[in-house]
């Protein structure tokens, strides 16, 4: 993760993952709660000084995106908390996706990095093409 960016929810599905991956489980045998623990992880994993708060929040948009669920009844809003089927799916599409990108060649690095700046490129191509025109018309007026 960016040193300049804080933990997002995506963070708080990959922490379900790390969990699920290190027990061996699946996602119905694997809780856990929105509590110190969890923000020590979280703070340690992404080298951050977030808050409880500022994790429930974080966790209250996977509850808005249906990507977590409560696994035990009267453990509170934040306790016992597991994947749903969509958060799980999402977690891994992201995780593949970090992969791919890891992954890539220097050849699709260079043509992504070119569709992501391509704006800058025509600015830049517009900028040769107006010079050159430039330099045609006050040639042609000198001679």
């Amino acid at each position: 993760m960016n040193s300049n960016m804080k933990p997002n929810e995506y963070d708080i599905l990959n922490i379900f993952l790390e969990k699920m991956d290190e027990k061996g489980e699946s996602r119905k045998m694997v809780s856990l709660s929105i509590d110190d623990t969890m923000l020590e992880l979280m703070n340690t994993k992404y080298n951050k000084q977030l808050s409880l708060d500022e994790l429930k929040k974080l966790a209250d948009r996977c509850f808005a995106n249906e990507w977590l669920e409560h696994f035990v009844l009267g453990a509170g809003k934040y306790g016992e908390l597991i994947l749903t089927t969509t958060g799980f799916g999402v977690a891994r599409s992201l995780q593949k996706k970090k992969e791919a990108l890891k992954n890539r060649t220097l050849l699709k690095k260079t043509s992504d990095y070119i569709e992501d700046h391509k704006g800058l490129f025509v600015f830049l191509g517009s900028i040769i093409a107006l010079v050159g025109l430039l330099i045609k018309i006050f040639s042609g007026v000198n001679t």
